[in-house]
């Protein structure tokens, strides 16, 4: 009688247990995915970079991972992928985004299953980008030979780095670099629709040269000036009640900085500083003051050029809210 209910109760629990890790499997891991077309890293890249990455959006696909990953749940999310990369043939899929922050942590079996994934990825020349991963998931990891010389996947800290990462390949792939100083001139010529030099505007700005780590701006500071960056790359960051600072945003090659607090009038809400040797035109209001009295027709056009990048930082953030929610 005793021995028949330990017995029941040991099946008890192994029932039970079946069922929740069945019942698990059936919710699966990801929390959320979505394609570059829809998020983007923090980085703003010059029109013709951003344009390319519109466009080849959706060979970048981002899944967040929640939960305790096992075996049936990262099988469910092999399946997930593998049907991904199947229906995806107009433009094939070439990179996938794991992120690990929302994971709570994941069993051997699990890595295992993971490493198929890894194998059919490869077959299909997909690159596979981690970002979030624990100690002790980078070491599950790197025992299963994820990464190394030999093996093309990476792995970051962060989910935006590992964006990141993904749209520099996708823009390497295609030899779109960053832009430079040399054709700052012929880029704002063609946004300018051609009716408008940059030699007609050039009498009103100041170029200016930065080194790694020069000040654009000071949060605080009043807005004087809106700037036009010609070639390198600056930070936008903020500096919170502790003094740390915080970045918010990266701006590559051909861009306009500045230009919400100049327009409205009210101080410098972020610090915008060079990460690297960087070249910009400054405009300050009196200058702009003086381009609408003497050339009304260049002032309009520098209005539209602000406001259609405006334009279309906005269409782009809402696209991403809306995937998002």
């Amino acid at each position: 009688m005793y021995f028949g209910y330990l017995v029941g109760v040991v099946l008890g629990v192994i029932g039970a247990c079946l069922l929740f890790a069945l019942s698990y499997s059936r919710i699966g891991v990801i929390r959320r995915h979505l394609t570059r077309y829809e998020f983007s890293s923090n980085v703003e890249r010059s029109p013709e970079q951003t344009r390319l990455l519109h466009e080849e959006g959706k060979r970048v696909h981002v899944f967040w991972l929640s939960g305790f990953i096992f075996f049936g749940s990262s099988n469910g999310l092999f399946e997930r992928i593998k049907r991904v990369i199947e229906d995806q043939t107009e433009r094939p899929v070439g990179y996938i985004v794991l992120d690990f922050s929302g994971v709570q942590g994941l069993d051997t079996s699990a890595v295992l299953s993971l490493v198929k994934l890894r194998n059919y990825c490869e077959e299909q020349d997909v690159t596979l980008a981690f970002s979030g991963l624990s100690d002790a998931m980078r070491a599950g990891f790197d025992s299963a030979g994820f990464f190394g010389a030999t093996r093309p996947h990476q792995a970051f800290g962060s989910r935006n780095e590992a964006v990141e990462w993904c749209e520099d390949m996708v823009l390497l792939y295609h030899e779109v670099g960053d832009a430079s100083a040399h054709n700052f001139e012929t880029w704002l010529h063609n946004e300018f629709g051609g009716l408008i030099d940059f030699e007609r505007i050039a009498p009103f700005m100041e170029r200016q040269e930065l080194d790694s780590g020069a000040f654009l701006f000071k949060q605080g500071e009043p807005s004087d000036s809106v700037v036009f960056q010609a070639s390198g790359c600056v930070a936008i960051t903020i500096t919170d009640e502790h003094g740390r600072s915080i970045r918010l945003r990266r701006m590559i090659g051909h861009t306009v900085v500045g230009e919400m607090g100049f327009y409205r009038k009210v101080p410098r809400t972020a610090n915008v500083v060079a990460e690297a040797p960087t070249v910009v035109y400054r405009l300050t209001q009196e200058a702009f003051d003086r381009m609408q009295e003497k050339d009304s027709a260049a002032a309009a056009a520098l209005h539209k050029l602000i406001i259609r990048l405006l334009s279309d930082r906005l269409e782009f953030a809402n696209r991403e809210i809306s995937a998002l929610l």
